[in-house]
């Protein structure tokens, strides 16, 4: 009887010990891509008219100052996504229009964004929602 007492007691600790260590792993840090709104990149034939243009390694982003399109082109096959990355000077929103639809390709994201304002953008590359690294910003004012 003690013997089977014993056996119920490890099985018991056992138990306990492995749902314990469930919570003390530390949990995976989930991988974010700029700002506070992220749109994934819908394909596109590119810009047409007049748009502001930037280019870095790997991505060409636009903007058209007096719209609300923003296209963002990866131009090389290096599996790094390429991104539109954007914010308000205002400090009301932030975001990335993100191209996961590889080289060649343009994508467009089309957001709703505030008139009057001065917003920046930048053209980035991210490996798995992480930063890889960014051209610094251009401005543009919305109309």
């Amino acid at each position: 009887m003690e013997t089977t007492v014993r056996r119920s007691r490890r099985r018991l600790l056992a138990a306990a010990a492995g749902i314990a260590s469930t919570f003390l792993v530390p949990a995976a840090t989930q991988a974010a891509y700029y700002g506070s709104e992220t749109d994934y990149a819908t394909p596109s034939g590119g810009p047409a008219g007049n748009y502001n243009c930037s280019t870095y390694t790997g991505v060409t982003a636009c903007f058209k100052p007096d719209g609300d399109l923003m296209y963002v082109k990866d131009t090389k096959a290096d599996g790094y996504d390429a991104v539109l990355e954007w914010f308000d000077a205002d400090g009301e929103r932030t975001g990335s229009c993100v191209n996961e639809l590889s080289a060649g390709h343009w994508g467009v994201c089309d957001k709703n964004l505030p008139g009057g304002h001065l917003m920046y953008y930048d053209p980035a590359r991210y490996l798995g929602g992480n930063l890889v690294h960014r051209k610094p910003y251009v401005a543009w004012n919305m109309t």
